[in-house]
């Protein structure tokens, strides 16, 4: 297989947290860096993360030796933010520089990469509103677009759309696995 056929294929390794697995999902290789496309959150078991992985990647191959080293923050930081339920621990936020350099930021607009980069900016047990979001990224009025670049928002948990609620407190969409259910129980984690 030539290098420009294996910067093609998608690998994800199996990540075991407290709260179940989670995975991580990337592309490239060979002269190409990889980059990680996709992250899914902690599902309650295997069968259903793998299903899950297949539905939106059916040609990914599942990673069957050693973890990646570039891809060790990403795995640390998951198993400790799943972690923190136990231990009631305060962990680091993920490394911005990191993220900027491993994540497929080409999948994205300009639009979308301000929303994302403006949620990152959201510290450990803080919530913001869509609109909250919108004014920080200058654009006052698009508190509906905000909440459409989250809903598509391929690395959750790493960049925390979760701590986006609506502007009177209520939970809205999350489409990790679990939906508002899970948004609530991370939120809780943090507190």
């Amino acid at each position: 297989m030539s290098t420009a056929d294996q910067s093609d294929i998608c690998f994800y390794a199996i990540v075991a947290t407290n709260q179940g697995p989670c995975a991580l999902l990337w592309r490239g290789g060979g002269k190409d860096a990889p980059r990680l496309l996709r992250v899914y959150p902690a599902y309650p078991d295997r069968k259903l993360l793998l299903r899950a992985v297949q539905k939106h990647y059916a040609r990914a191959r599942l990673l069957t030796g050693a973890f990646p080293k570039w891809l060790q923050p990403a795995r640390r930081f998951l198993m400790d933010y799943y972690a923190r339920d136990k231990h009631k621990a305060r962990i680091r936020e993920p490394d911005w520089q990191w993220l900027r350099e491993h994540l497929f930021w080409q999948g994205q607009t300009e639009f979308s990469r301000d929303v994302l980069a403006a949620t990152f900016k959201i510290k450990s047990g803080t919530t913001l509103s869509y609109g909250d979001l919108a004014r920080m990224i200058h654009r006052p009025r698009a508190a509906r677009a905000v909440g459409g670049a989250l809903a598509r928002n391929p690395w959750p948990v790493l960049i925390p759309c979760h701590r986006v609620i609506g502007s009177d407190g209520s939970m809205t969409g999350f489409s990790a696995y679990g939906a508002i259910a899970t948004k609530k129980h991370m939120l809780a984690m943090e507190q």
